[in-house]
């Protein structure tokens, strides 16, 4: 199976310091759209033979756009972004004042923040949702090109998972950049990245 991981589009509370996790759905920005749109420009929907979503409609809209809306776009609440419990919807920056030890040196929430967060979701519990899921999809999968369009939270986690690093050793995922991995048939544990983190796929789905 060939996997393409794709972070959402710069979506609304992107762009207001609002922390939004899997129960926030704010939908993407203007500057968001476009920069889809602009991406979608070199995406060959012949190379890519199934499309998964996160239900969020930044998310699930990025794929549309991303396809332009040639596939049909299979939601699945697995995907969903991590659930950062009681701090949805803060401010980052207040809470970096109030808790600075639950980010790190580049201000990006790390794993000591469910001290802080009631109910946050662990960035072990999203990437064992999300690898529940890939279970699930290989056995028809392993000959094909899939793309999932999910948050960078749950890309980082199972980045994390797969090379065994800790979560604050993988860098912000930005928006809607690529991130892409083999698996050999019938073995989910064990991907081979091809890249990480691009702004333009290089080995799957690409009309480069």
């Amino acid at each position: 199976m060939d996997l393409l991981l794709v972070r959402h589009g710069v979506s609304e509370h992107n762009t207001s310091d609002v922390i939004s996790g899997g129960t926030s759905n704010p939908n993407l920005s203007q500057a968001g759209v476009k920069q889809v749109e602009e991406v979608s420009k070199i995406i060959d929907n012949n190379k890519i033979d199934q499309v998964y979503a996160s239900p969020l409609i930044r998310a699930k809209r990025t794929a549309q756009i991303l396809t332009d809306f040639q596939k049909d776009i299979i939601t699945d609440d697995r995907l969903k972004e991590m659930d950062f419990g009681s701090w949805e919807g803060q401010h980052a920056e207040e809470l970096k004042a109030k808790c600075p030890d639950a980010f790190d040196d580049l201000g990006t929430i790390n794993s000591k923040y469910t001290k802080y967060a009631k109910n946050g979701e662990t960035f072990e519990q999203v990437a064992d949702r999300v690898e529940e899921f890939l279970a699930e999809i290989q056995p028809y999968s392993n000959d094909k090109t899939i793309m999932v369009v999910c948050h960078g939270f749950v890309i980082r986690s199972l980045i994390a998972r797969w090379f065994k690093l800790k979560i604050e050793d993988v860098m912000t995922v930005r928006n809607v950049s690529f991130t892409e991995l083999h698996f050999e048939k019938d073995d989910i544990e064990r991907p081979r990245l091809m890249t990480f983190n691009r702004t333009e796929p290089l080995y799957y789905g690409t009309k480069r």
